[in-house]
């Protein structure tokens, strides 16, 4: 964790302030490099790009020497939110001796055009009811969120910014000339700490330890503000930086306008589905989550979490695609989806069995929702040639092992078992291999292989092959069967983990024989997620929580789904800003600090208990969320399946606008009488011949939708 020489100068200086490392968030453009991803920690203290350096603000009262840090505070009390609820422009608010601070954070620019920027506003209120005076002090080093070496640093002309004087590079520009600005080496907390700034106005350090420091010294009447923005537009690192140097420059005078851009460019990316719901957290829940997933894609590629995993993962990945699908971000879940279709194997652990499964499901799901035939034709063969690998496990008779051609953690490669997908067949099922296991993976393998059989049975039909669709269903069929008997003889089967995550959802494996599987789930979530009353909450993975919870909504618990959800929004890992983990007390961890990850290069990151946010934990939350209104569910649509009661009061309203389905764009409002007991749900935008399901507290109906419809609905057992 963090880089050795950050590890070592700490522990040498223990007067040096090190970031707080507990969690981040990222800002960035969908799509763009991994070095271009913003990182932030509490407080909105960042690094504007991977390995650069660190950039935080601290106070100092000057009539008492209190010194107030973020990286100090306590989680409680750094108040984050997004603008609007879920747009990223992340804003942070500070209550300490009488002065309320306001930071503001977001990235914009393009990687086409190499012009991202990281800008920031800091403002002052005085609410006490005495005048203050405070010395606001604004910092460059190199430890930071993603912080790398800073080995020259220069004063800028103007009395106000910092430059990286060899190459001529702007690195952070203030809106306004400060009282003092220096640069030294080493680490300015201890200038700061003391009301001081280096009077150096250029500084070189060969191991790259240089800092700059910008001090304003602010009094304020009571009820007065104070701000000042700054901006740091990020810089080329890497080959050929001189020809692809950055494009930006400094312009902290224009943060507002640059705000109000860059917000209407992410309203542009969410028009078209609307939500309205009664819990506020819910609906900002519902956006930020696509928000998280689409930061962290690079090019075509679903990321699970920037710097701690840059690579592709085909398991999170999978789920990740189906999300931009659902949320009419076609254009990203295309090019992910040609990379699954050109690569049969990816992943941090190397090629696994459950791979085959679930590329057929995300390629198969992508032309449901687009129903872009032409593109299915052309991606055929890869269907094909993953139903052969389903084919090749179920019949094997030695172990199957596979050299994957894209990146894996790098202690994998010390494994002699790495890359097997499969024991030899056994009792007519998969002897697959997931998460380092056979026997806890059994159920996970074989329901994505049964589920990935089905789905290219739904491509051959289409595209016109009814003889492969035949033999693939047929091999489905068998292969249900075989583990049918299989959990008969063997009633633990039911009761795994992994099992229990793919029952129905995502699967379907079990969606015809509910009697089978229902009593043990029951009897599995009594057990780990308690009893109606308290519920258990998942430790460390959070996706498998909520997978669970969704195949509890679609077994008919909606109560247990909401608890789940419920729990999540009230214990958010990212507070504020809806993000949800990997792993928790330094437990899961592993795999980002040993594996390709770029944290052993930082300096900071030097605790690392969790991965916030996790793509896989939020593409499991959001679709949770998105089956609570609305599931594709019996050769048609379910809705309202999820929803709690208490959101049916009087007068209450529940709608969505435009949610991409297999059968249209969808529309649907439930409104509640002012009595409370009849709701009126309008459904709009279905092909005709759609088989609806409305599953509310007390009332199931269903109906085969012609044109818009509206049907009362009563909500009380009389």
């Amino acid at each position: 964790m963090a880089s050795y020489d950050t590890i070592l100068k700490l522990h040498e200086h223990p007067e040096w302030l090190p970031p707080r490392s507990d969690v981040r968030v990222f800002l960035g453009e969908p799509g763009a490099p991994e070095a271009t991803k913003t990182t932030v920690e509490p407080g909105n203290v960042f690094s504007p790009g991977m390995m650069t350096f660190g950039v935080t603000w601290w106070l100092r009262f000057t009539d008492t020497g209190n010194f107030f840090a973020t990286e100090t505070a306590s989680l409680e009390a750094l108040n984050w939110s997004y603008e609007e609820g879920y747009l990223p422009v992340i804003h942070c608010r500070v209550n300490t001796h009488g002065i309320h601070i306001l930071h503001s954070l977001f990235q914009d620019g393009t990687a086409e055009e190499r012009s991202e920027s990281v800008c920031a506003r800091l403002i002052l209120e005085n609410h006490s009811s005495k005048p203050r005076s405070v010395q606001v002090f604004i910092a460059l080093r190199s430890l930071g969120p993603a912080g790398g070496e800073v080995r020259q640093l220069a004063v800028g002309a103007d009395g106000c910014s910092l430059w990286n004087p060899k190459r001529n590079d702007p690195l952070l520009g203030a809106s306004q000339k400060p009282g003092a600005i220096g640069c030294g080496v080493g680490d300015p907390t201890v200038s700061a700490r003391h009301g001081q700034v280096p009077e150096a106005r250029q500084v070189q350090d060969d191991e790259g330890w240089c800092f700059g420091l910008l001090r304003y010294d602010v009094h304020l009447a009571p009820g007065e503000p104070w701000e000042v923005a700054y901006d740091c537009p990020q810089q080329t690192a890497g080959p050929a930086w001189e020809a692809l140097s950055g494009t930006a420059s400094p312009h902290p005078e224009a943060f507002t306008d640059r705000m109000k851009m860059q917000m209407q460019v992410w309203r542009e990316r969410f028009r078209g589905i609307e939500l309205e719901v009664p819990d506020e957290d819910f609906r900002n829940a519902f956006f930020a989550g696509v928000q998280h997933m689409l930061t962290a894609t690079v090019g075509e590629q679903p990321r699970i979490a920037a710097l701690s995993y840059p690579l592709p993962w085909l398991r999170d990945s999978v789920f990740i695609v189906r999300c931009f699908d659902l949320a009419g971000f076609h254009v990203h879940a295309r090019g992910a989806s040609d990379f699954i279709g050109r690569n049969d194997f990816f992943g941090g652990f190397g090629a696994e069995g459950d791979a085959p499964g679930e590329g057929l499901w995300a390629l198969v799901q992508h032309y449901r929702i687009t129903r872009d035939r032409e593109w299915l034709a052309s991606i055929y063969p890869a269907i094909l040639r993953k139903v052969d690998w389903i084919k090749r496990m179920r019949r094997a008779e030695k172990p199957i092992q596979v050299l994957q051609d894209a990146p894996t953690l790098a202690f994998t490669h010390a494994q002699r078992t790495s890359g097997v997908i499969c024991l030899p067949a056994k009792d007519g099922i998969i002897q697959g291999t997931m998460d380092f296991g056979v026997d806890y993976s059994l159920g996970w393998v074989n329901h994505w292989a049964i589920c990935g059989l089905r789905e290219a049975a739904h491509a051959a039909d289409v595209l016109g092959y009814p003889e492969d669709a035949d033999a693939f269903r047929v091999e489905a069929n068998d292969l249900q069967t075989a583990l049918r008997q299989y959990a008969m003889s063997h009633p633990a089967f039911l009761t795994y983990e992994r099992t229990t995550n793919s029952l129905l959802w995502p699967t379907r494996a079990w969606a015809d024989d509910f009697e089978t599987i229902r009593e043990p789930f029951d009897e599995w979530w009594r057990k780990n997620r308690g009893d109606g009353i308290n519920f258990q909450p998942e430790p460390y993975w959070l996706y498998f929580e909520e997978s669970q919870a969704h195949n509890a909504l679609l077994i008919g618990s909606r109560e247990r789904a909401w608890q789940a959800v419920d729990y999540r929004l009230r214990h958010q890992d990212l507070p504020g800003l809806y993000g949800w983990r990997e792993g928790g007390s330094g437990v899961g961890t592993e795999n980002a600090t040993r594996g390709v990850t770029l944290i052993p290069f930082l300096r900071g990151c030097q605790k690392f208990d969790s991965i916030t946010p996790h793509g896989w934990s939020q593409a499991e939350m959001w679709l949770l969320q998105r089956a609570m209104l609305v599931e594709e569910w019996e050769d048609g649509l379910l809705l309202f399946a999820g929803i709690p009661q208490h959101w049916l009061q009087p007068d209450a309203r529940i709608a969505f606008h435009g949610f991409p389905t297999w059968y249209g764009k969808v529309s649907a409002i439930l409104e509640v009488d002012a009595a409370g007991k009849e709701a009126a749900v309008t459904v709009q935008g279905l092909e005709p011949g759609t088989r609806v399901h409305i599953r509310l507290p007390y009332r199931d109906i269903t109906f085969t939708f012609q044109e818009e419809t509206k049907i009362s609905i009563p909500l009380r057992k009389d």
